[in-house]
Parts: C-alpha cells; structure tokens; sequence
C-alpha cells in the first residue's frame, strides 16, 4: 500500500484551505457537500507530491467540529476488497467493511489502539461535480458602476463632520456593509451621531446621486440575459440596503430577471459571513452546491466560498496587488470588469451544467 492522503478534521475549511494554498502552494482539486450528512464539507487539496483532506463537520455552539478524531491517514490498494479481508483474518477487529463513499471512494475504515482513523481505499469513481442551476449576482460594482456615487455619498457626509475622506481611504470598505463602513468611521472619528443615523444620511446622498447617474455594465447585462434565455435561476445578493437595491433594480430596469433580491438586511450577518447566498439559494430553493456567484469584492469572494458555492471573480478596482481571498475563486477575471466576457463566463457556467 502507498500513502493516498492525510485527512485533517477543521473548524474552519475555507480558512484551512486558503492558509495551505497561500503558504504552501496546494491546488484545490475538488470540494463535495455530503448528500446523507447535512453540513458536512470536504475540500480535496494535493500538490505534486501529497493530497491533504480539509474535512468540516457540523460546529456545536462552540465553534469546534463535533468529530474527536482530528487527524486521519488513508492508505491506497489496487483491492480494498482483498486489503479488508487479510486484515479481518488478522484479527483486525476495528476494520469495517468496505463502502463507497460519496466522492468516489472505495473505503474501508479501521482505527489503531489509540483511536487514530485508518482508511484503506480506491477511487472507483470520478471526482464529484455539481450541475449550476442557478447564479446569484452582487449588485454593486458587479452588476452596475456604483463606485463613484457611493463615494460622493460617503464623502459629502464625512465633509459635513468635518473629515476629508479619499478614495484610498475608502478602498478597505469596499464589499462591507454600509453600516459596518458607518460604525468604523464613527468609532475612528469618534462622531457623536450613531452608526444608524450617519448611515441615514449616507443613503439618502447615495441616491440622489443614483437616481441622476447609474451606469449598467453592458457585458454583465448580457451574460444576465443569456442565463435567462438559458433558464438558469437568478439572484440579487447585495451588501446594499433594501432601499437601495430595489430603488436601483428600478432604475436599471431589471426586475423581470431576478426570482429573488436581497439586501444586507435580509439576513443577520454580512459578507464576508455566508448568509445572504444561503438565504438565496432557500429562497431559490436550490441546494448551495449548485449555485454559482458572481463577485467584484474579496469579501463576496469569501461569502461565496463559505457558502460551499462556486464563485466567479470580478475584481473591483483596488490599486495593488489582488486581496489572496480571490484565490479561493473558481474563476477569475483579474482585469476586472474591463476584461469581463459575457460569452467566456456563459461558456463556463455551462460547462458545469
């Protein structure tokens, strides 16, 4: 037998995933949401020389993974079959018999004295794959160009405090939640209006600046369209707030095109936290697994990811280099919106169809 991979059982996959691709230079081969176990996640990672098993269980309410074992091996054979029955006749008495697993696997577990997982298998299966049913856009930034109207709604509000507010300044807020944007400015400026009022203000310059100039991106549009016409399911999933997202829906006139629009309202917690995509995909009533997302920020990224959803990457324009959460996306167009192809993006989605 040969060594196949080393399991590790993690709080925190996508964590996990992110630090062996960042420092250690893994490739992510594939990720699979159990079918028979409701939680479960596991992402596959392997470079030239080892595979490495990142394997989430579902958290009790302290945050650590409800599994004991933490660390497990799995042996390769060309005959689990075989491998079972010698160790069986050895008197191996914690050896299970063989199973195939939900990824593939041909698996027989067995454990040592002191309790560590021993899995001797064969893929006898490919690698799993899930059929997109459905995409679940961000709206700003992604879908139309609000980058400049929120920033002279943020800047005439921080003006009337007295605070010049730049746009180098403003860069670390993009993909958070305009409320979370207002708490950090209030904390740091030490503003005696509350977080809720200066965010009152803010939206109301915001969109009186929209209601005068929001501009649609004409290649985003077209790949919406050609989902439609493909009868995929669609999604609005923004960090914006409900008034904003149906008032631009409106001006953009694209209402007709999505079953479901959210706000950072519509759930507790905001990206980078899951939340809003898996309340979309309730809502759509389609599994995580087989919606993809379409994201401008590292923060949507992140969501998507933690959602267990397949992402593609439309990176805002920040200056420097790209935040290492886009990492984590399946694909990416690292020119942004300007190297964005409606067709290039179809083509894909179908691909996974």
């Amino acid at each position: 037998m040969k060594l196949n991979h080393i399991g590790l059982e993690v709080a925190d996959s996508y964590k996990m995933e992110l630090f062996y691709r960042k420092y250690f230079g893994f490739k992510t081969l594939y990720r699979y949401a159990s079918i028979n176990q409701k939680g479960l996640h596991t992402v596959i990672l392997a470079d030239r020389n080892l595979t490495l098993e990142l394997l989430e269980r579902p958290q009790n309410n302290t945050g650590i993974p409800a599994a004991k074992n933490t660390f497990h091996i799995s042996l390769h054979t060309n005959d689990v079959i075989k491998e079972y029955t010698r160790l069986k006749n050895l008197g191996l008495d914690s050896i299970k018999a063989p199973r195939v697993t939900g990824d593939g696997f041909l698996e027989s577990e067995a454990s040592d004295p002191e309790g560590n997982i021993i899995e001797i298998s064969k893929r006898v299966g490919p690698f799993p794959s899930y059929k997109i049913k459905a995409v679940i856009f961000d709206l700003d930034g992604t879908v139309i160009d609000s980058e400049n109207n929120y920033f002279e709604g943020d800047r005439i509000l921080m003006k009337s405090y007295g605070i010049n507010l730049t746009r180098e300044m403003k860069y670390k807020y993009i993909g958070m939640s305009s409320l979370d944007m207002m708490k950090d400015l209030q904390k740091i400026y030490n503003i005696k209006d509350s977080p809720e009022t200066m965010l009152a203000r803010k939206e109301n310059n915001y969109l009186e600046l929209a209601r005068k100039n929001t501009k649609v991106y004409p290649e985003m549009i077209k790949f919406i369209e050609m989902l439609k016409k493909a009868d995929f399911s669609l999604a609005i999933a923004s960090s914006s707030s409900k008034e904003n997202v149906n008032e631009i829906i409106k001006i953009i006139a694209l209402n007709n095109y999505f079953s479901v629009i959210l706000s950072a309202e519509s759930v507790e917690n905001n990206k980078p936290a899951p939340d809003v995509f898996l309340e979309a995909a309730r809502q759509l009533k389609i599994e995580p697994v087989n919606c993809a997302v379409v994201e401008d920020s590292q923060f949507g990224v992140e969501a998507a990811k933690r959602a267990f959803m397949t992402c593609i990457a439309v990176p805002c324009s920040v200056p420097g280099q790209l935040s290492e959460r886009f990492l984590t996306a399946d694909l990416i167009f690292k020119k942004g919106i300007k190297g964005f192809r409606a067709g290039k993006a179809f083509k894909w989605i179908r691909s996974k169809v």
